[in-house]
């Protein structure tokens, strides 16, 4: 918020967090603190006298702009590089001054919880991980600091209940202290205007005029800056009304008697009924008793009531109406709100009493009747009902059962018959001229356009039922259109687009106050966490979307338990992901639902198939019978992995093949990186196998799919094919996965394990060793020490060719040259055979020999020294390139890789020195980078750390004793940067060099943050 010495003034009602802020910015040790008194401007100017650089004056009382002109001279007589803060709980007018200057204002928009801040504070106090209780104590609150800590004690100590509404929790404490800190320090007039107004929303200028404010524009200006009256949501496309903080909306009523309540309500009525929304004027007329123009209102209105998200509030009226007034309309009315809110079994009692038993059915009554069964999961149901409505005429209600008919014909994977419906739901909408019809038909093609796979189509109806629902405010298609643009961006694996959509969807569904929504917007904010590697957020989304499924009596549940199955299964997590899968099949097997069932049917072959290859083979044949051609990627996926498994190589490709152009069609990059998986596991070409997992690997890093392009790297570092840059990204691989808690092996012994590491690899940095396919080769296979001497030389020279004169002279310095030659060909095919002990590759394949020299192969041998220098050469690469993020990691992974020096047990070998200071200086070069890298992550104790090490190696290294001191100070630990810094000095005077100079223990003052 504010990074370096300014001038700032932070107003805020009582419990905003003015003094926490301040003290995070101006520390009381570092700042001079005034915290009440009579004399502001002499606090000031002492401090002037006494040179003080940061000053604090807090809670300041209401000051005239004569006397905060006083204030503001003095204050300039501060250097210019002072930060100088005020806070007060009234505004404080110093704009009116003549001395603005360089004076900014931070208010209750900067110092309010956000929601996550409040689902954090939740966590840590009371042990409840839940997003949505957070986002009804944000409601209630609207993030006001102190409120917040009430607000979580109250549910702390009553359970989520005592937290749901504003008006649970202003009693006890948090009324009291509402009524003596925030309302007792207002003027009467605000304290009148609040009690008047209460929940009513919007609140303007012009609403309290009219409730008798005379002085409305400027209580309202002190209500909104010291946080009292604060905007809405900040959803886009919805507007942002201004409203009293629940609370303090629910203290400040029942704080103040009502006996002109009704006259107000009818005074508010009025002015809504001229002004908008009809909401309000229609809640109001029921307040003022004056039920014929409520329901007026909602005839007239409703349908734009229930899109604009009040759901509750048409259920409320209605069922406040005296029997009088209820007619089919507001019967109709009252159903269409309970199946919004998610009551679907009292909705379809109330469609049924409106005739929806009967065998045929008006449009209007078919479409609302068939969404109940389309919401409760059963696909064919809905069809049966939607197949019983009239469709005849250019009706909106015509428009609008072809448009739900194109929906459900979706699920059940008919996309060419969704898409004639759709066009012809938009065809009846335009003629009907009816927007909120046209902009769901419009939603209807785009929808089943991208299930077909016509992404560029499908964008642009979205454009077009996105344009109408934002000029007509309807948050309920707005929730709709989000909804499906989230689905989109998961098939097209933009994941990080698919998490913002998908969360812009949960704002948007708990305004409409849609639970059905707000769950298929929970699920699909989970499949993109799952999908970005955050697998245990991503399990409580899908665990709370299931509750919101199963509180309203949805299958649907079945779509966020698939999400929960897959997402085991990519960890390799099989059990779990068999259970979720199983599930998957019991509950959509009877409903139609073939976007669920086909995936869960393949993925169940896919978990089985490590153990049961006969089970798994009858899922997936089950799944290929019940996909469509625009769903049939999964399943064959399935067959291929379980054709590779039982040695049909040939027809695991053709499934691939199959596999990748079904996801081509449809856009779906993460079905294509599966498909070029199994087809790299069923090449027999070394070559189109590396091939097809790079571009696999391409396509999941694109997407920010971290753990399953780790995965990829992991299983292309084990293949026989793999060089040093395959090596090094697997170890980075298998640090991911690690970090993550998922396995590369996701079918369990299967072929999907892909091929071994690499036969050979030596290790020469400790120890001198030989694994063959992880074992280490024991001393008495080698027959002659000679032997050994002869591999570590050549790798020592990393795969340079080394004349046979020179290795002869390096392993027998006296000897005779003629009977040397023979010797050394008998050491090369010892080494030979120890490396290769079945003979199983050709004689060069591991060690290169011509007549006159020998070379060791290091494309087919692991060498660690060489993947170290490799991943050290990488890091410093991606330092240049200030990628700082992905430098620290490929470091990292190489820290892992240094045991000690090269050839440490050949300490005064003279082939092994130029290796092992080759090694050695790019390990200081590494512990040097890792310290800069760890600062830019903001980890001051690991660079100290890598710092010493560093130093341990070289005591007199002057850079590394500058980055520890500087790092040690702006870390606040000034006694051990004192004690490095003589460490430093006395190095230094050692071997002769200039000891440094102790300003090198003064902080670094921050750059003035700009204005």
């Amino acid at each position: 918020m504010v990074s370096g010495p300014s001038r700032r003034i932070v107003v805020g009602a009582a419990g905003y967090g003015k003094t926490t802020l301040l003290r995070g910015l101006c520390p009381p040790t570092r700042a001079r603190w005034w915290q009440g008194g009579d004399d502001p401007c002499g606090f000031v100017r002492r401090a002037v006298a006494d040179d003080v650089r940061c000053l604090v004056l807090d809670d300041l009382p209401q000051l005239s702009a004569p006397e905060l002109r006083e204030l503001l001279i003095a204050i300039e007589e501060l250097p210019d590089d002072a930060e100088v803060s005020l806070a007060s709980r009234r505004p404080l007018p110093w704009r009116r001054t003549g001395r603005p200057g360089r004076w900014t204002e931070l208010g209750p928009a900067e110092l309010s919880c956000s929601v996550d801040d409040i689902a954090a504070l939740l966590t840590e106090e009371t042990g409840l991980a839940d997003p949505d209780l957070a986002a009804l104590l944000h409601t209630a609150t609207c993030g006001w600091p102190t409120l917040v800590d009430f607000a979580v004690e109250a549910v702390g100590l009553g359970g989520p209940a005592a937290g749901e509404s504003a008006k649970a929790l202003a009693v006890g404490g948090l009324s009291e202290y509402v009524r003596t800190e925030v309302l007792g320090g207002l003027p009467d007039a605000a304290r009148r205007l609040l009690a008047d107004v209460g929940d009513r929303v919007p609140v303007t200028a012009g609403l309290c005029a009219a409730l008798g404010h005379d002085d409305a524009e400027e209580l309202v200006a002190l209500l909104r800056r010291t946080g009292l009256l604060v905007r809405g949501p900040a959803v886009p496309g919805l507007p942002d009304d201004d409203q009293i903080v629940p609370v303090i909306a629910q203290v400040a009523t029942t704080s103040a008697p009502d006996e002109a309540g009704p006259a107000r309500a009818r005074v508010a009525a009025a002015w809504y009924d001229r002004h908008g929304p009809p909401g309000a004027a229609a809640r109001e007329h029921v307040r003022a008793g004056d039920h014929a123009a409520a329901a007026r209102v909602l005839r007239e209105h409703g349908d734009r009531i229930i899109a604009a998200g009040q759901v509750a509030l048409v259920m409320d009226l209605c069922a406040g109406l005296p029997e009088s007034e209820h007619d089919l309309r507001l019967a109709l009315l009252r159903a269409d709100a309970l199946r919004t809110a998610g009551d679907l079994e009292t909705a379809a009692r109330a469609y049924d009493d409106l005739g929806a038993g009967r065998p045929e059915l008006d449009a209007g009554l078919a479409w609302r009747a068939g969404r109940v069964a389309y919401q409760r999961g059963d696909v064919r149901g809905a069809l049966d009902v939607f197949a019983r409505g009239d469709e005849r005429g250019d009706t909106a209600d015509a428009a609008l059962l072809a448009v739900w008919r194109a929906h459900a014909l979706v699920v059940a994977g008919d996309t060419d018959g969704a898409v004639v419906q759709a066009r012809a739901a938009v065809h009846r909408a335009v003629r009907s001229g009816d927007d909120g019809a046209m902009a769901t038909a419009y939603l209807s093609v785009a929808v089943s356009l991208g299930a077909a796979g016509d992404t560029t189509g499908s964008e642009e109806h979205f454009a077009l039922a996105l344009s109408v629902a934002h000029r007509t405010g309807d948050v309920m298609l707005l929730t709709r259109i989000h909804t499906n643009r989230a689905f989109q961006h998961l098939q097209v694996a933009r994941y990080a687009a698919a998490l913002e959509s998908a969360r812009l969807c949960a704002a948007y569904a708990r305004a409409a106050g849609s639970p059905s929504l707000q769950a298929i917007a929970t699920s699909n904010e989970a499949d993109a966490l799952a999908m970005l590697g955050s697998y245990e957020e991503a399990v409580r989304r899908y665990r709370a979307a299931i509750g919101h499924y199963q509180r309203f009596g949805s299958r649907r549940f079945a779509g966020a338990v698939l999400g929960l199955a897959e997402l085991f299964r990519r960890r390799g997590w099989r059990e779990q992901a068999r259970a979720g899968y199983e599930q998957v099949v019991q509950v959509a097997s009877g409903t139609g639902n073939a976007h669920v069932l086909v995936p869960a049917l393949a993925g169940l072959a896919m978990v089985l198939l490590g153990d049961d290859v006969k089970t798994a083979a009858g899922h997936a044949d089950a799944a290929v019978g019940q996909a469509g051609p625009e769903n049939a990627g999964p399943a064959l996926l399935a067959q291929g992995w379980i054709a590779l498994s039982q040695g049909e190589a040939g027809r695991a490709a053709d499934l691939s093949a199959e596999a990748a152009r079904v996801a081509r069609g449809q856009g779906d990059r993460a079905g294509l990186a599966d498909a070029l998986e199994l087809r790299a596991a069923a090449e027999d070409d070394p070559g189109r196998a590396a091939a097809a997992l790079r571009e696999a690997r391409a396509i999941w890093t694109e997407a920010g799919a971290e753990v399953e392009s780790a995965r990829i790297a992991v299983l292309m570092s084990r293949a026989s094919w793999a060089g040093p840059d395959e090596r090094a990204a697997g170890l980075l691989g298998e640090q991911r996965l690690a970090v993550a808690d998922a396995l590369a092996d996701r079918i369990g012994g299967g072929p999907g394990a892909a091929a071994d590491r690499p036969p050979v690899v030596v290790r020469a940095l400790g120890r001198f060793e030989v694994e063959l396919a992880g074992q280490v080769v024991p001393a008495s296979s080698w027959q002659s020490r000679k032997a050994r001497d002869l591999l570590r030389i050549l790798v020592g020279r990393r795969g340079r060719p080394v004349p046979r004169s020179e290795l002869s002279e390096l392993l027998w310095p006296d000897g005779d040259a003629q009977r040397t030659g023979h010797r050394l060909s008998v050491l090369l095919n010892i080494v030979r055979g120890v490396l290769d002990p079945g003979k199983a590759h050709p004689a060069d394949h591991y060690l290169a020999a011509d007549q006159g020299s020998i070379a060791l192969n290091t494309a087919t041998t692991g060498v660690d020294v060489e993947d170290f220098l490799e991943q050290v050469a990488r890091g410093r690469r991606l330092v240049e390139q200030e990628a700082l993020p992905q430098a620290r990691l490929v470091l990292l992974a190489a820290d892992q890789l240094y045991r000690a020096d090269a050839f440490e047990d050949e300490p005064y070998a003279e082939w092994a020195g130029p290796l092992r200071e080759e090694a050695r200086a790019a390990y200081l070069a590494m512990l040097r980078m890792l310290a800069h890298t760890s600062r830019a992550a903001s980890q001051p104790g690991a660079a100290v750390g890598y710092l010493l090490r560093l130093l341990e190696r070289d005591p007199y290294d002057e850079r590394a004793y500058r980055s520890l001191v500087r790092t040690l100070v702006a870390g606040g630990q000034h006694g051990e940067a004192r004690r490095a810094f003589d460490r430093y000095a006395e190095a230094m005077r050692s071997i002769g060099v200039r000891p440094p100079d102790r300003d090198l223990l003064v902080p670094v003052r921050r750059a003035a943050a700009p204005r």
